[in-house]
């Protein structure tokens, strides 16, 4: 790996002038990048501030047009329950889907437990008229439950097409012999009623002048995630709580939550522009970016360590593509004193975490804490042992809404504001590695046209330069 400044330098000249040439032979680049005038970006502001802006934009929209329908959905839910009809969930989309809806997670009331994209259509065959479905995944076995009378909420995400998706920018042809993509039909023809996740067909929000080609910092998380617990939300007050159909105010009380922290995360931005600046510093002494991951079993994968926050900040379309995992295990192999680890967490002070750190620090490198510090903590914890924690105010070891009935609050903020505290930190990080003369590359996601070949590209770019 470089250690001056001046070789990397000219190695990210070399390597965006690479990936450019190959993708223009390839006749696969992605869809022409935006006029000055179209992007929506505001260069006096700092990329964090942004960021913030645009996912504050996307929780407005949410609030303002899928209530009603959060409502509509959850008394048909209710109605299935009380009738002895079934609640099913199957969402793909995304990275952190798996560990956020998990049934055992903190938090969750249990009522949507979501199905892995990896079980037989055949699952669904008895699903019918009485049961409820929610979905983003648009294939033929939802529309037949649908039409047998299940009642189905789809939701509308970047990764598949839908009535609004500009026409020319998904790469469905070309990945049509993976089965995720396969036979995906559009999701107004499986659904009773539609919700919209108002994250962006490029997933990724930021336009960098300096990497155009690629939309920075994804966003799916601030869609998908807000409308499944507030969906639960509501389900949950309906039956437990005496709420009557139509309503909505649990719901909206969630992501006002959201909202209301979010504005205090973005009031921490100094505070986070200087964990950046200690970034980059690190990088231009050689070292490396590394992500701990926590891992559980999930049943329906079969998968007995599948990391945790950690999927949202490695190999993630419109990430950075320097981002590795690291276990303590690995250290030796790997790593080496004077990188940095990210630890993310739902709660500071978990066990394994906490052993993660202490053997992170031994070896000499510096460990960033991006979660809450939680209520009831007394012991040693994450913002005590890192050297640098980014707070996402989400102290709470369960949810954040009192449900009449229930004994537990429900419906946790941990995940979303965990990936909005990530992703404003990867924005101001991205913006000094410019300054530096050090322009990071980003992942384009394969759901776009000429992803493939953008990610082969800067994935042998990575390998060469080593960060």
């Amino acid at each position: 790996m470089a250690n001056s400044n001046l070789r990397r330098r000219n190695f990210v000249g070399a390597s965006v002038g690479v990936v450019a040439s190959t993708l223009a032979a390839a006749e696969t680049a992605a869809a022409p990048a935006p006029k000055k005038a179209d992007t929506g970006a505001d260069s006096s502001k700092p990329y964090g501030v942004q960021y913030y802006e645009k996912v504050n934009e996307i929780w407005d929209r949410i609030s303002s047009t899928e209530l009603p329908l959060l409502a509509q959905g959850a008394d048909q839910a209710a109605g299935s329950l009380r009738n002895n009809g079934k609640l099913y969930c199957q969402i793909v989309g995304g990275h952190m889907h798996i560990a956020e809806m998990r049934r055992d997670r903190p938090g969750n009331p249990g009522y949507l437990h979501n199905l892995s994209r990896n079980i037989k259509p055949q699952m669904f065959d008895l699903v019918g008229k009485g049961d409820f479905v929610l979905f983003d995944y648009p294939k033929e076995h939802i529309r037949k439950a649908r039409d047998r009378g299940a009642f189905t909420v789809g939701i509308r995400v970047p990764y598949h097409p839908n009535k609004t998706t500009p026409k020319g920018v998904l790469a469905m042809n070309e990945l049509a012999e993976n089965p995720v993509f396969a036979d995906v039909l559009l999701p107004e023809e499986c659904c009773s009623i539609i919700l919209t996740s108002h994250v962006p067909f490029t997933d990724g929000l930021l336009y960098i002048p300096e990497i155009p080609a690629v939309r920075a910092c994804g966003s799916s998380p601030q869609g998908i995630f807000n409308l499944f617990w507030m969906l639960s939300a509501e389900i949950a007050m309906r039956h437990k709580g005496g709420s009557p159909m139509g309503s909505s105010d649990k719901a909206r009380e969630f992501i006002q939550t959201v909202k209301e922290r979010g504005a205090k995360i973005r009031k921490n931005l100094d505070q986070i522009d200087s964990v950046a600046k200690a970034m980059v510093e690190y990088v231009s002494r050689g070292g490396r970016y590394w992500n701990y991951p926590l891992g559980y079993s999930d049943e329906n994968s079969k998968i007995e360590k599948w990391s945790i926050m950690v999927e949202e900040n490695t190999n993630r379309a419109s990430g950075l593509v320097m981002s590795k995992t690291l276990s303590p295990a690995d250290i030796k192999e790997k790593a080496k004193a004077g990188d940095f680890v990210f630890i993310a967490a739902e709660a500071s002070d978990v066990k394994e975490n906490i052993a993660a750190a202490h053997a992170f620090k031994n070896a000499g490198l510096k460990v960033i804490y991006v979660g809450p510090k939680t209520e009831g903590s007394t012991a040693e914890d994450l913002p005590k042992i890192a050297d640098w924690h980014v707070d996402t105010l989400s102290p709470e070891r369960d949810g954040v809404l009192k449900i009449p009935g229930m004994d537990k609050k429900i419906c946790p903020t941990t995940g979303v504001l965990y990936a909005l505290a990530q992703y404003m930190l990867n924005a101001q990080f991205i913006g000094h590695m410019i300054k530096a003369d050090m322009t990071p590359l980003l992942f384009m996601g394969m759901h776009l046209i000429g992803g493939r070949a953008y990610y082969n590209v800067v994935q042998k770019v990575y390998e060469s330069r080593g960060y």
